[in-house]
């Protein structure tokens, strides 16, 4: 076996290029770096290469294929990083060069739609086509200062508003894309960002606490009668069940629970104070937009549903519903 060492051909930078369909210039530069050493030199001075400078050479080739940098390429070889550590690199990057491709993609499916002709509206979509993933979460947390500045529970709120529910999934669908697209435009508003705040103003006083347990934060307990809202009074209106059905009194028993007169008066009040401040239909687009970032099914409108609970209150004290109930 040692005698067929010793007799194993010396290869040249051209043979080199050959067998792997590398220039000779780059088997230069990776000779030169010390990459893939030389055994030894020819007589004429030239660069000759057993088969051993022929395996590394091949292995710096994959990795260059692989995306590596000569730096990562140099620091595998040598052992620093190993090929698993510096492949989980490059799929993280890869990662998010995906998602910007796929932002930009749904950049020109809205141009090419027609939807937006001026200049500085396709110049402020493919800007935001390039932001980082960092960037992307700027505007989020941006977003959540403003609205929440000087509120109380502030922090909970804020972490609430720049949490998981803005953010693009891993593999974003076209429609989560054109909502990110939407809600980053619309979250940057200044107009939006202080009817959000007026929006967290009121649900820091909002129906929920009519009868909240004292155990769970201000954002849980109006977060959980919202779902419980839609869970009920959405299901009724989709069922096409009236406000002044006996139906009706029995959805409101199930949202509002063993609750007496006053608790339902002061549910009422506050749902006639939001009715009253009227439910803007950005409010509304934005929490549907959301939905689609979540690949949730988009909830009820919110006004609908306050306007159905209220008549459906209303409904109750009347004797005559009363009495059919």
């Amino acid at each position: 076996m040692d005698g067929t060492q010793a007799t194993a051909p010396l290869l040249t930078i051209g043979d080199l290029a050959r067998r792997t369909g590398l220039p000779v210039r780059t088997i230069r530069y990776w000779s030169e770096t010390g990459v893939v050493p030389e055994a030894t030199r020819s007589t004429g001075g030239h660069r000759l290469y057993d088969p051993a400078g022929l395996a590394r050479l091949e292995l710096v080739a994959t990795l260059r294929e692989l995306g590596l940098s000569h730096a990562e390429v140099r620091r595998v070889l040598s052992r620093e990083n190993t090929v698993a550590e510096v492949a989980a690199i490059h799929v993280a990057a890869l990662d998010a060069r995906i998602t910007t491709l796929r932002l930009r993609r749904a950049v020109l499916s809205v141009i090419a739609a027609g939807d937006r002709e001026e200049p500085e509206d396709m110049d402020r979509l493919n800007r935001m086509a390039r932001l980082s993933a960092q960037e992307r979460q700027q505007i989020i947390d941006d977003f959540a200062a403003r609205v929440c500045e000087g509120l109380d529970a502030g922090t909970q709120l804020r972490d609430r508003l720049s949490g998981g529910g803005h953010r693009l999934p891993d593999a974003p669908t076209q429609e989560q894309l054109d909502a990110w697209l939407e809600l980053s435009e619309m979250v940057q508003d200044p107009q939006f960002q202080q009817l959000a705040r007026r929006a967290m103003e009121q649900s820091i006083s909002s129906p929920a606490r009519a009868g909240g347990a004292g155990r769970h934060s201000e954002p849980d307990r109006h977060r959980r009668f919202a779902q419980n809202l839609d869970r009920t009074i959405g299901s009724a209106m989709r069922e096409g069940i009236a406000p002044d059905s006996p139906l009706a009194a029995e959805v409101v028993d199930r949202l509002l629970g063993d609750s007496g007169p006053e608790r339902r008066t002061a549910v009422r009040n506050r749902l006639r104070a939001h009715l009253d401040a009227g439910i803007d239909e950005r409010l509304e687009r934005y929490r549907r937009l959301l939905a689609v970032m979540h690949g949730q099914t988009p909830q009820s409108p919110r006004a609908a549903l306050y306007t159905w609970l209220a008549d459906a209150i209303d409904a109750g004290s009347d004797p005559q519903v009363i009495e059919q109930h």
